[in-house]
């Protein structure tokens, strides 16, 4: 069976059709991008895993008919799948049993909220094979016992005994590929209070979540005082120590999806008008003391009411998000890419001449030209941008816009699918 990697695969080993019915529904309304297999036999178990070999996530329930207990468990585990354990059997001693293996979680399946549970913590741990946590301490056995417990909850996960070299790291780490600090108190060179008061002059908490760690119950309160968004005492309890780290990484997750609903346009998930707005204002006043060249560039799709007309606002949307794929494919990550309304857009290419913009804007047009919309199963429609390029300085944003609009127009009244700009003929 061939892996499409752009999904999340899990394999639900289950002998009740409506409870594996269940699941692989509230998973399919909660994860997108998911395939998930069912077995509901030791059997089909290992048919299964000689067809498709690696799964992000497995969700076993200990009880099959040809098979039960420890060794369904232990040969899943082989085949280095995480193991969330599913029973119905609230037995002390089972779960002493279990949680000493390498499992993911164990977990009651007894009622609806149980199940809710379920469904919430494999689309937690889905999410932590995205996240990067960044461990710093000085002991190697906490090193490698922290390491142990967030791999095994799918986190990826980075280490380092010197502070000083972490914060040279993350002071570094412009692509934001680590999401939670994890930092002991007692290290040599930095304490982690100075190593946390450092880290927060460049990286916010709502950026960048820190957990302090220590024996010293007192170091908590520094911690929190100077920045960090949670505490650990040491020696670790597994369990909590998990829950804290996934309840910080599903917060941050809250605040990034608050800021995008804020900052983005809902239907190209492109930056809105007012984002476009605050960036270009902070990228402006560092331009003028560099003397940097740049340019700004209004996009208008051309005859698009009549797209709207004909096939129905549904392609309308379509052939908007086509154009802002283009859009996103071409440019470079610090550029700015806005929607502005409609079937607007707006551009800010940074540190660029002119006749390099003005190149970038006929392949542009070129690429849009050659970009296919499906309107129907088979059929497909093309679509043209007109383009009004400003490649000179202005006092302000506003006066650069007002200029690439006037020139907007022109490549309109002058046939469409072209660039407009200075001291140059209207080329398609």
């Amino acid at each position: 069976m061939e892996r499409d990697v752009n999904k999340y695969h899990i394999l639900i080993v289950e002998d009740s059709r409506t409870l594996a019915k269940y699941l692989v529904r509230k998973l399919h309304t909660l994860i997108e991008n998911v395939q998930i297999d069912v077995v509901s036999t030791y059997d089909a178990l290992q048919e299964m895993l000689q067809k498709e070999k690696s799964y992000d996530l497995a969700l076993l329930d200990i009880y099959l008919p040809d098979m039960q207990d420890e060794e369904l468990v232990d040969f899943v585990l082989s085949k280095k799948i995480p193991a969330v354990v599913m029973t119905s059997d609230l037995d002390t001693s089972l779960y002493e049993k279990f949680i000493q293996k390498n499992i993911v979680d164990f977990v009651l399946k007894d009622s609806a909220e149980s199940l809710e549970y379920l469904v919430n913590l494999t689309s937690r741990l889905l999410q932590n094979s995205k996240t990067t946590v960044f461990v710093v301490d000085d002991s190697k056995v906490v090193r490698t016992q922290i390491q142990n417990y967030l791999e095994n909850q799918l986190y990826t996960v980075k280490t380092e005994a010197n502070p000083v070299k972490a914060l040279e790291y993350l002071e570094n780490d412009k692509s934001r590929e680590i999401s939670i600090v994890i930092s002991d108190y007692y290290m040599p060179e930095m304490d982690g209070v100075e190593f946390l008061q450092k880290l927060r002059r460049c990286k916010k908490k709502d950026e960048l979540g820190i957990i302090g760690v220590s024996s010293d119950t007192q170091s908590a309160t520094m911690f929190l005082k100077y920045g960090a968004n949670d505490f650990i005492n040491k020696p670790f309890d597994k369990q909590e120590f998990v829950h804290r780290v996934n309840n910080l990484a599903q917060s941050l997750e809250n605040v990034a999806k608050l800021k995008a609903f804020a900052n983005q346009d809902f239907l190209t998930k492109l930056c809105n008008r007012k984002y476009f707005f605050e960036q270009a204002q902070h990228y402006l006043k560092k331009v003028k003391k560099e003397d940097e060249s740049y340019a700004v560039a209004m996009i208008d799709i051309d005859n698009f009411k009549s797209v709207n007309d004909t096939y129905g606002h549904d392609i309308g949307d379509k052939v908007i998000k086509a154009l802002a794929n283009v859009l996103k494919g071409k440019t470079k990550g610090e550029d700015l890419v806005a929607r502005f309304g409609g079937e607007e857009f707006c551009l800010l290419l940074k540190n660029i001449p002119p006749v390099s913009a003005e190149a970038f804007f006929k392949q542009v047009c070129i690429d849009v030209s050659q970009t296919e919309v499906e309107v129907d199963v088979g059929r497909y429609i093309n679509f043209t941008v007109s383009i009004g390029l400003e490649t000179e300085p202005h006092e302000n944003l506003d006066d650069m816009i007002k200029q690439a609009d006037i020139f907007l127009y022109e490549a309109k009244q002058n046939g469409k699918n072209r660039v407009v700009t200075h001291a140059s003929e209207p080329v398609s």
